[in-house]
């Protein structure tokens, strides 16, 4: 099935300054935009199960750090010091 679509105008000229024809620019764009869209959906993803990991491992331990501790480390981590994440308590 081909689609036709009108290209506008400005991606014209970026497809001409780039050496290419409008509709292979084009589709070199969209490829990126898709490969783009499939990282972040990985990473969304790994992100989810890194979490869902981390509150069945609460619910079921009741280990956790508070605000207040979180805050310090970060403020540690901003300031060029390289600690590791202070350690979980009851």
């Amino acid at each position: 099935m081909e689609i036709t679509i009108t290209i506008p105008e400005e991606l014209a000229s970026r497809a001409r300054s780039s050496g290419l024809a409008p509709d292979t620019y084009v589709e070199r764009l969209l490829a990126r935009i898709a490969a783009i869209s499939a990282a972040r959906t990985k990473v969304r993803d790994q992100l989810k199960d890194e979490l869902l990991a981390d509150w069945e491992h609460y619910q079921s331990t009741g280990l956790h750090l508070d605000d207040a501790e979180v805050d310090a480390w970060l403020a540690g981590l901003e300031q060029g010091h390289e600690t590791d994440l202070p350690d979980l308590h009851a």
